[in-house]
This record gives structure tokens, C-alpha cells and sequence, in this order.
């Protein structure tokens, strides 16, 4: 999965800032959206391909030394709106205690002919 990329927001003060700050020493890390594996995106439904693109994001949040505890927020791409039940229950399986902020969003057609795709954002402490 070395071809993913990853992007780093920067805790830096701007010297414009006008605004107090508390700097911490914690870093964004965002992480470009996951899609299941096209075998998967073919011949599965919603649950298990988002439990596919879950784990395909844990591993190149992991790549980047990001635990799946740090992931705080996620977008979820969905083609059939009213699938979002299967989501969820992926998501709840996938998550033990603590799972990330979810939104989700229609979109008409994503990669693989996929249903799902996820991006993320986590936290490098």
C-alpha cells in the first residue's frame, strides 16, 4: 500500500494568528480514501465491504504509526443511501469500545464498482 498518501497538518502558530493557542504536540494525519478489494466490491454486500475498506484504512493508518484508537473522524462515500443500516452494523462490529465520528455521503458510482469507500483522519500523538 505504499502508494497511498498521507498528509500531515502542521500544530505550528501562524504569525498572522490573532487568536490565543494551546500547543499541543499532536499531529492530523489524514488518509485517503479506502475502497474494499474489487473481488470483494463484486461479489459482496455493504457489510462486508465496509468491514473490507475498515481494515484497508487501519492499515495504512498503521503505516503511518496511527492506531485505530486514534482514528477520530471518517467520511463514509455510499452508493445506496439506504444501506447506511449495514454501516452501521459493520462499523459496530469493527469498533470495539470506541469508533470514530462517521458522516456519510451519496455519491452515484465509486471505484471497483464498489458501494463504499472510506476515508479518514486520525490523530499522531
Amino acid at each position: 500500500m505504499s502508494q497511498n498518501v498521507t498528509r500531515y497538518e502542521s500544530d505550528r502558530l501562524s504569525a498572522l494568528a490573532g487568536y490565543g493557542v494551546r500547543k499541543r504536540s499532536l499531529q492530523l494525519v489524514f488518509f485517503d480514501g479506502q475502497v474494499p478489494d474489487e473481488k470483494t466490491a463484486v461479489q459482496r454486500g455493504v457489510k462486508e465491504q465496509t468491514l473490507d475498506a475498515l481494515s484497508h484504512v487501519t492499515d495504512v493508518a498503521a503505516e503511518s504509526g496511527v492506531e485505530a484508537d486514534d482514528l477520530m473522524r471518517t467520511t463514509v462515500y455510499l452508493t445506496e443511501m439506504e444501506r447506511q443500516p449495514e454501516v452501521q452494523s459493520a462499523y459496530d462490529e469493527f469498533f470495539d469500545d470506541r469508533r470514530p465520528t462517521m458522516t456519510v455521503v451519496g455519491v452515484e458510482a465509486l471505484p471497483n464498482d464498489a458501494a463504499v469507500q472510506i476515508e479518514a483522519t486520525g490523530v499522531d500523538r
